[in-house]
């Protein structure tokens, strides 16, 4: 099983699986047909059964603490953590007969995160991994930029209100209907 589970063919399959996944979510949209929704739902609970078969048989082979080292590996595990609580709780709310559209729409929202599992492809692209890093490593100089950024926008502001302060009283569109 462990010789399965890291065979590189495991890995592109889900990683395949993932991709149509997120196709298929990105195909719900406001207003489709019950007959679209309906069958978008079905391929749904499809991509969640085999999350789960993917997430258990990983969990079997490697052993839950080698399992949780590997970051995508945790991003996985909560993201079909939350598919199965979805179930459980959907399938808990419709027995009991009152099920709120809130409820429903929450739920639809959780669904939504399992697009994050797409970045599972960052693994398999070198560059974007090299970007990622450098992007990291350069992450606490973007905050002082972007500090000295603000700074520049007030200081302007402030000469701007100064500089321009009663210029416009004398047009004819200030204080009419226009500006307001």
């Amino acid at each position: 099983m462990r010789m399965k589970v890291r065979h590189p063919v495991f890995d592109y399959l889900f990683t395949f699986i993932v991709v149509c996944n997120t196709i298929t979510l990105s195909l719900d949209a406001y207003g489709a047909s019950d007959e679209l929704s309906n069958f978008l739902e079905t391929i749904g609970n499809y991509f969640t059964y085999i999350f789960i078969y993917e997430l258990g048989s990983k969990v079997f082979a490697l052993g839950p603490k080698k399992y949780l080292q590997d970051d995508m590996n945790k991003l996985d595990g909560s993201v079909v953590m939350m598919s199965i609580f979805e179930k459980i709780y959907t399938a808990a709310v419709s027995t009991g007969g009152g099920s709120s559209l809130k409820t429903f729409k929450t739920l639809k929202m959780l669904r939504t995160l399992r697009v994050f599992r797409i970045l599972r492809l960052l693994r398999k692209l070198k560059s974007m991994q090299t970007i990622l890093q450098v992007m990291t490593k350069s992450y606490s100089s973007f905050i002082y930029i972007t500090m000295l950024l603000f700074l520049f926008i007030l200081i302007f502001a402030l000469l701007g209100s100064q500089f321009f302060a009663g210029i416009f009283d004398n047009f004819p569109w200030y204080g009419s209907e226009l500006s307001k």
